[in-house]
């Protein structure tokens, strides 16, 4: 990414960055989130960025906020499978045949020998074939431990910031395993057993359903606000270094600022 811009280019930049903020703002309900929305969103982000700046890895952090809440609200909805989809199951996996040019794209939720059961006739051949004629390779993550991998590897985030990601996905884990072994067979027989729960029981409950909220991707967004109006502003998820980033990303609101002043 070119980061020798033009003053008008990084105003631009900004401008579309807060444009995709306040986009977001409006499918951030969560009835809405699920993953093709949220990819769509981390598409959209990638189509408006000029420089790899601080507008950009917050708003990069707001949709993982996005998407811990979509995968929290799919653990309490007793959806587990699309927990799943979210935290533990690849994206893209590909499957390379011996003597095939072209590799072949794993079906998400089905098993290997389901998919290949045509190539031998009983499940024991068909698991000795994958191991002799196949390798297997995990192209992209699940959604959130990619994010997070991401947000861990650009080096502009603050450890106390990190470190709670990772404490809410453990979190995020413990709740699914924890109702997925209860005998309710969705979120209707599980509000039916609350009812009737004894205190402690309905407590414990409802403490670990009650993890999960949009306060992050909340203060994420006010502090891009406020960077837009004062390039001094340093926001508290970010490490506090003078040399994080470049000097165009202070030159980008004091250059509007200049530009609003002799206009």
């Amino acid at each position: 990414m070119n980061q020798n811009l033009a003053p008008d280019a990084l105003v631009e930049h900004r401008d579309a960055i807060i444009n995709f903020n306040r986009v977001m703002d409006e499918r951030s309900a969560v009835h809405h989130l699920n993953e093709t929305v949220l990819l769509q969103l981390l598409n959209r982000l990638d189509e408006n960025i000029f420089v790899y700046d601080a507008f950009y890895w917050l708003s990069l952090a707001r949709i993982n906020e996005l998407a811990i809440l979509c995968a929290a609200n799919y653990a309490e909805s007793f959806e587990f499978a699309l927990v799943g989809d979210l935290l533990v199951n690849p994206r893209l996996v590909l499957v390379h045949v011996e003597g095939e040019e072209q590799p072949t794209v794993k079906k998400r939720h089905t098993r290997l020998t389901e998919q290949f059961c045509h190539k031998a006739p009983s499940k024991g051949e068909v698991i000795r074939w994958l191991t002799s004629h196949t390798i297997v390779e995990k192209r992209t993550d699940a959604l959130l431990p990619d994010l997070l991998g991401c947000l861990k590897g650009s080096g502009v985030f603050s450890h106390e910031f990190v470190t709670s990601i990772e404490k809410r996905l453990e979190q995020l884990a413990d709740l699914t395993a924890h109702l997925a072994c209860q005998p309710f067979e969705n979120r209707t027989d599980f509000e039916k057993w609350l009812q009737k729960a004894n205190p402690d029981d309905r407590d414990f409950m409802k403490t670990i359903c009650c993890r999960f909220d949009l306060s992050h991707y909340r203060l994420l967004g006010n502090h891009i606000d406020r960077m837009a109006c004062d390039p001094d502003y340093e926001s508290c998820f970010l490490i506090q270094n003078k040399d994080t980033f470049p000097f165009f990303f202070k030159s980008l609101v004091a250059n509007q600022n200049h530009k609003m002043v002799t206009s």
